[in-house]
């Protein structure tokens, strides 16, 4: 048999040449044989790879994709852990209740060292670091999960009343209706809201403001010269001739407000941390912060032009780069746009939006409620009388800086200043009279956060 299937190497160069032919022992007409023969097979067992290939694609793709198998399993595991861990704080919760039908903390503290791996503050509960107040966040199998002072439980995102607490800010204190503070240092966290308590907060403070009737969000007349409603036909925002961006940044943040049913405001007007008041000789070097007790960031103007369209060296760019600056991920910071002054307005008072002219709360009259007909601007926050919904000097002070403009040659400023009274110039007040680069020591403005 093998001398019938041996060929003379002669013969074989008749056959079709393969350049991996090799001769061993004499024995080249058998290999070129063989060649042709594994040849012949090479090519169905390459088919059968490729299609041996596509199949364990397919198949790693089913188990491991977007939607495969392994990566619906592993989802559906997180979810069950996620479950696991809101329930046994609900139940924990649940347990805690007196007979007043109120949270008893100490029974609260008691039910949630049962749950095992909770931890609060990175710790486990323990007579040194237990819950003091509602709300409050613990952490289970690596979730964290909100304690409301109504007993609602939330987990994932911090929450408080339903409103986002933005990473790296805390909540200090307050409920959606009266003013929910936050702050960007955890040693404010769960501090309260008192005027005292707030001399002694050390990071940048804002308030919650909630806009939860899409319709509602846009602009209003506003209030001066005791009751008299303001004309806003030549007002406008945002300004389409403005700088470059003017009108998608407007969009982002109406998108966000209306998404998150609200926004941040500051606390305080702008202010700087150094103890020498700014004059008409200072630049826009100095640090913004927001907090009480501080001098007012004031003699800046809008920006550093009298051409609506730039918006570099004023208030609006140390409003835009505030958030960067501190390093904030979750949110984006701009100054104060009128429709968010106006949406503080209606929140103060829910009859704002009627523009009847029949007003007599803040809105209207800020007398006693604001620094008015007085010697001269103060620092932030300087007295208890002039806080609302846990935000400070909307009424008198200084005049603030919006993203609003009025015709083709100004910037709108809203809520009065120091010289003036508090029914002449109430916090709803507009003032047109000032071209962007104009910077005066009753200028000053309030800086906003947007959620993203």
């Amino acid at each position: 048999m093998r001398g019938k299937n041996r060929k003379p190497i002669a013969s074989i160069e008749k056959l079709p040449q393969f350049t991996t032919m090799n001769v061993i022992e004499g024995q080249a007409g058998l290999v070129k044989y063989s060649s042709l023969i594994f040849y012949s097979l090479t090519l169905d067992n390459i088919l059968n790879i490729i299609v041996l290939l596509i199949l364990a694609g397919v198949t790693i793709a089913t188990l491991t994709g977007e939607n495969g198998i392994l990566t619906k399993a592993q989802e559906a595991s997180e979810d069950t852990k996620r479950a696991n861990a809101e329930e046994q704080v609900k139940l924990a919760v649940q347990a805690s209740y007196g007979e007043d039908g109120k949270i008893n903390l100490d029974e609260l503290n008691k039910e949630l060292k049962k749950i095992e791996g909770l931890t609060y503050k990175g710790n486990p509960i323990s007579d040194s670091n237990k819950i003091t107040s509602l709300p409050n966040t613990v952490n289970v199998d690596g979730y964290d999960v909100t304690i409301n002072g109504n007993g609602s439980v939330n987990i994932g995102e911090n929450t408080v009343d339903g409103v986002t607490i933005p990473e790296g800010f805390y909540y200090v204190g307050g409920s959606k209706e009266e003013g929910i503070v936050i702050s960007d240092s955890a040693e404010d966290e769960n501090k309260g809201t008192s005027w005292e308590v707030a001399k002694t907060l050390k990071g940048n403070q804002f308030v919650w403001v909630p806009v939860e009737d899409d319709s509602a969000f846009k602009t209003y007349s506003g209030y001066y010269n005791n009751g008299s409603i303001f004309s806003i036909n030549n007002c406008s925002e945002p300004y389409e001739n403005g700088y470059v961006n003017e009108v998608d940044e407007y969009n982002a943040m109406k998108e966000s407000v209306l998404d998150h049913d609200g926004f941040y405001v500051g606390r305080y007007e702008a202010g700087i941390a150094d103890t020498v008041e700014r004059t008409n000789t200072s630049d826009i070097s100095d640090d913004i912060v927001i907090m009480q007790g501080k001098n007012v960031y004031n003699y800046i103007g809008f920006s550093n032009s009298d051409d609506l369209q730039v918006e570099t060296g004023g208030a609006l760019q140390k409003s835009k780069e505030f958030a960067e600056e501190r390093g904030y991920t979750s949110v984006e910071s701009t100054l104060i746009y009128g429709i968010q002054w106006d949406a503080i307005m209606q929140w103060i008072d829910t009859n704002y939006k009627k523009q009847d002219g029949m007003l007599t709360s803040f809105v209207a009259d800020s007398t006693e409620k604001g620094n008015y007909s007085s010697t001269g601007f103060s620092q932030t926050g300087s007295s208890k009388n002039y806080a609302i919904k846990n935000i400070y000097d909307l009424g008198g002070n200084i005049w603030e800086w919006t993203m609003e403009s009025y015709g083709t040659h100004a910037r709108i400023v809203r809520g009065g200043y120091w010289y003036d009274t508090g029914f002449m110039y109430p916090a709803s007040s507009r003032n047109t009279g000032f071209t962007p680069s104009r910077s005066t020591g009753s200028l000053g403005f309030r800086v906003a956060l947007y959620l993203v």
